[in-house]
């Protein structure tokens, strides 16, 4: 690593540490790439663009390039028309930056801001892991009663007369009452 790298990758690392919890979460989050990987895919992006679209998402996360400057930056660093590189900052700023402003917003008590959208499985995966006790369940009622355990002893079948202990069932001449064989046709 030269040493430019080096001097860029530490003011990176600093500028990161200075960020909110949340827009760290966000640069951290896989689903960020995620997103930006669908986005390029959809906008037929090659390896190439789409890194140069990720890393100029990721300078202004960072605060190293003004937001507003984003769409300009697209076009220039990641070569596209005028018109991919509008549509790519309006999705950019749908999927990337409007769930970190929602966050923020929610995290400092805005008068404005939304309520999270939280899925089921999620809200009881948060549940589970806080200290919260859980509520008690319900008693499980049963459908079916049990079936009545039996009062009888089982009566086992006389055996057979032509059974001799040790004896293989072919060297048995009378195959009449024999369970495991026919009688021959």
């Amino acid at each position: 690593m030269d040493p430019e790298e080096k001097k860029l990758d530490e003011q990176m690392q600093e500028r990161f540490k200075q960020l909110p919890k949340v827009v760290q979460d966000a640069i951290t989050s896989a689903d960020v790439e995620k997103r930006l990987r669908e986005l390029a895919n959809t906008n037929k992006l090659h390896l190439d663009q789409w890194q140069d679209l990720e890393n100029q998402v990721m300078l202004t996360l960072l605060g190293f390039q003004d937001a507003d400057d984003l769409e300009s930056n697209i076009k220039s660093e990641v070569g596209v028309p005028d018109e991919v590189a509008k549509a790519l900052a309006t999705d950019i700023s749908k999927i990337v930056f409007e769930p970190i402003r929602q966050e923020l917003e929610r995290e400092l008590e805005h008068p404005e801001a939304k309520e999270a959208q939280v899925s089921g499985v999620e809200a009881a995966r948060t549940q589970i892991l806080s200290d919260e006790k859980l509520p008690a369940t319900p008693p499980v009622l049963p459908a079916t009663p049990p079936a009545v355990a039996p009062t009888e002893k089982a009566v086992r079948a006389p055996i057979s007369e032509a059974y001799k202990a040790g004896e293989p069932s072919s060297a048995r001449a009378s195959v009449a009452d024999d369970p495991y064989r026919e009688a021959p046709v």
